[in-house]
């Protein structure tokens, strides 16, 4: 049925009717979340690739207090595109080699779509178009062995832009927080490039600098 999903992959031992404000589904009261008890964050994929998250408001009933609803509003955390898996990456540079083409460097997760090798204005008309609670997510295509290289980028609701950069491994993820569209855009573009960054706004100054 298309008005029913079930996050949990599995047959759920009952149905809990919901109400959704805002987001994808607006108020629809014809999706239907697991429970009882209904969960506190539900995340759904109206497009393939898209993320969507809805936090759980309140729990009533109209009549019926064995037939509870649940209503769900669009505020939840925000959710940053999965990175490329293995299989994913081999299946990208399968598809390239059917095509005659060379390998892909970069790829890029924006809105559910992914872009191979995007140039510098795709990025910075990536970054302009972030909304509010919006990600995007550069992923290095590397082997398995490399550990995952990336950057993503979320526009907070303050305005300001929470940059997050991981370079093999767990232990080599930082994260940083600026205001500054130019000095996001400065650093995207030059890890993009694989170049080494001078220092920015995100970076903060050298040390001993006397700053």
């Amino acid at each position: 049925m298309e008005d029913v999903f079930d996050t949990t992959g599995r047959p759920p031992k009952g149905w809990m009717h919901a109400i959704f404000h805002g987001g994808p589904y607006g108020e629809d009261v014809g999706r239907c979340v697991p429970g009882p008890p209904a969960p506190e964050i539900l995340t759904v994929s109206p497009v393939r690739g898209e993320v969507h998250v809805y936090r759980l408001g309140t729990v009533g009933s109209w009549s019926d207090p064995d037939d509870p609803i649940a209503v769900y509003n669009p505020d939840g955390p925000p959710v940053p595109p999965s990175l490329l898996s293995d299989q994913e990456k081999e299946l990208l540079r399968q598809a390239q080699q059917r095509r005659g083409l060379g390998p892909i460097g970069l790829v890029a997760l924006f809105r559910g779509r992914l872009a191979r090798d995007p140039d510098v204005s795709t990025i910075e008309s990536m970054l302009a178009g972030l909304r509010h609670r919006e990600h995007l997510l550069l992923q290095r295509l590397t082997d398995h062995d490399e550990g995952d290289r990336y950057i993503q980028v979320l526009l907070d609701e303050d305005d300001t832009y929470e940059v997050e950069h991981q370079a093999g491994t767990a232990a080599e993820r930082d994260r940083t927080r600026s205001p500054s569209l130019a000095a996001v855009r400065d650093a995207v573009l030059r890890w993009a490039a694989d170049q080494p960054s001078r220092r920015t706004a995100l970076e903060g100054p050298e040390p001993g600098d006397g700053t």
